[in-house]
């Protein structure tokens, strides 16, 4: 087995050149398959936490392209081709095979494709170098479950042949005579990738087409796979590769060739082939989404320990392994977003770690983080629009409940603070006077006094429903003095008819003095509302284009994706309709007179 290239290597890398862009990086093992030990009854794929993580923290589409063949073929040299090297991924020049397990090429690089319909797409490519394919010392089984997960992993599929075919060469290819024995796919959408058929070393007269050749040949050796390739890969390209041209101590060290060496020809039919798989680079789907990087890293998961499970492949359902994505990644996605939410609400406490702001403040800076988090929240959840309907609901459901505690938290504040101004201005302007037992002897003394407290209140105070019932509060300790006082008879029946008046007006007040919190929450919902359907329409369009890229796209799924989408927003209105019924409940509450407070004769509350 060949080492991997030094650190210095990698990073500057034996450029294949051409029209072949260069990609800096290095392989790094994603699974490897353990042999059975003396207490285990079967060996175990491994999955490599480091690759992962890498994986993990892509938030584009993904495009993963499978590099697999028999071993000796010139399998990995291909692969490292793909990223414009000659090296990059081990190669084997001795009898046993040098790739063991899967490695993919770090980091998985950005990739922007013009589609069909004249726009760009930007995807995030994967590439996986296989362990090569019916190796004498590979474990039979484990040969079925690499293929057969290189198929269900991949959205383009390399298979790596020689050119002049036998039976020996078809391979793991057989399996594709019934894949119904290892995969249950799903009802609609792609599952399986698409598949690219190199003939290596083809020094045969190249015929008018491959792919027709190719089939024609498989057909004498094996029927029946043929007709499993032309059933699951209606769409596929076969190219003939011939030989590098190069001398047998070169073929053992083609890491170190350089592309002038090689036979144009050759050069050619490589540089066509790769610009080919680019130009027709599909993505990986579930159903009408597309696969980030948490979603795939959870099916590759997924994926694994249904093969641990059992020495054989056992059968594996695509539809179940979806569904277990979809719900997996609609959680993380609703927990990032709360998480996120209640970091940023927490940014708006002061120095002494207290939220008092003013209820318009308030609401727009919630609006504001929440528009943050609906974004960031449907560019990751996956799934058909009935299922995005339900993790909206679930979605507003928890932001609903994080923002009432920030309520809570904000009036409990607002309350303090107030209060505190409320008592200075109190004792300050007002029980000085009754302590001197001379406040109401006077009508302007009474009514001055007064005038001071509410505008001392009103100038420091953070104007709210929460001053607004605090100085309420206040008002009944003062007309209670005014009552006391009243029955002493300290109080002249003018000065008793004019601070009644005051009474009166200010009960309107605190009748109304909710209503422009009220009208600033309605303002926010409406807002909330249009930034959920606007979002929801740029994920349905999302969606709508996903279908259309994809190969068995079906009328009956469209259909049913139009229904599922109308659904949605209706979904959105009787979220928000219902937190507006609510409201104007609250608000027509208001409405209703409240009753006067019924005074402690006899007592100065001061």
């Amino acid at each position: 087995m060949t080492s991997p290239s030094s650190d210095h290597d990698i990073k500057t890398g034996n450029k294949f050149g051409r029209e072949i862009e260069f990609r800096e990086g290095s392989p790094i093992q994603l699974l490897r398959y353990s042999e059975k030990t003396e207490n285990e009854k079967f060996g175990q794929i491994v999955l490599n936490p480091k690759a992962l993580d890498i994986i993990k923290e892509i938030n584009e589409p993904l495009a993963i392209i499978s590099v697999v063949g028999s071993y000796r073929r010139g399998k990995s040299w291909f692969a490292n081709v793909l990223h414009g090297h000659h090296d990059g991924f081990a190669l084997g020049a001795k009898v046993e095979g040098c790739t063991r397990g899967i490695y993919m090429w770090s980091p998985p690089f950005k990739l922007i494709s013009k589609q069909h319909d004249g726009k760009t797409i930007q995807k995030r490519v994967i590439i996986l170098d296989s362990e090569g394919i019916d190796d004498p010392s590979q474990d039979e089984n484990w040969a079925t479950k690499l293929f057969i997960l290189c198929l269900v992993i991949s959205s383009t599929f390399v298979y790596n042949i020689n050119g002049i075919f036998g039976r020996d060469d078809i391979g793991k290819l057989h399996l594709m005579t019934d894949l119904s024995k290892f995969i249950q796919e799903p009802e609609n959408g792609d599952f399986l990738p698409r598949l690219v058929i190199l003939l290596r070393d083809f020094i045969l007269e190249s015929p008018t087409c491959f792919k027709d050749y190719f089939l024609e040949q498989m057909k004498k050796i094996n029927a029946e796979a043929t007709m499993g390739i032309k059933k699951f890969f209606y769409d596929f390209d076969v190219y003939g590769l011939s030989p590098p041209g190069c001398k047998k101590k070169m073929l053992q060290h083609m890491e170190e060739a350089k592309t002038n060496e090689l036979d144009e020809e050759f050069v050619e039919e490589v540089v066509n082939a790769v610009e080919s798989i680019y130009s027709q680079l599909p993505l990986k789907y579930i159903g009408s989404s597309t696969m980030q990087g948490i979603s795939f890293v959870k099916f590759l998961e997924n994926v694994v320990e249904r093969m641990n499970s059992s020495e054989t492949s056992t059968l594996l359902s695509i539809t179940s392994e979806y569904e277990s994505i979809i719900q997996f990644v609609a959680q993380e996605a609703i927990k990032e977003s709360i998480d996120r939410y209640e970091k940023s609400m927490s940014t708006l406490r002061n120095e002494e770690e207290k939220l008092q702001m003013h209820w318009k403040e308030f609401d727009k800076m919630h609006l504001k983080y929440k528009s943050e988090i609906n974004k960031l929240f449907f560019e990751k959840i996956i799934g058909s629009p009935a299922q995005l309907s339900n993790f909206v609901k679930q979605l507003n459901g928890e932001i609903s409940k994080s923002e009432k505690r920030f309520i809570e938290e904000n009036s409990k504040e607002l309350t303090t603070f107030n209060k505190k101004i409320a008592k200075k201005s109190w004792a300050r302007h007002i029980k000085i006077k009754l302590d001197k037992n001379d406040l109401f002897r006077y009508k302007e003394e009474s009514q001055e006094a007064w005038k001071l407290f509410e505008s001392y209140c009103n100038e420091l105070m953070i104007k709210s429903p929460e001053a607004d019932e605090i100085i309420a509060l206040f008002k009944n300790r003062y007309m209670a003095a005014v009552d006391h006082n009243k029955q002493l008879g300290k109080i002249n029946a003018e000065l008793t008819k004019t601070i009644q008046e005051e009474e009166d007006k200010k009960s309107q007040l605190i009748i109304c003095m909710n209503e422009e919190r009220l009208r600033s929450k309605i303002e926010t919902l409406k807002k909330e509302r249009e930034e959920y359907e606007r979002n929801a329409n740029n994920k349905i369009l999302e969606l709508q284009a996903n279908i259309e890229r994809q190969r068995r796209s079906q009328e009956e799924m469209k259909q049913r994706f139009a229904v599922e989408s109308n659904n949605l927003f209706v979904t959105i209105k009787q979220i928000y309709d219902e937190l507006k019924k609510e409201i104007e409940k609250l608000q027509n509450e208001k409405q209703i007179k409240k009753p006067k407070p019924k005074w402690k004769i006899g007592c100065v509350i001061t």
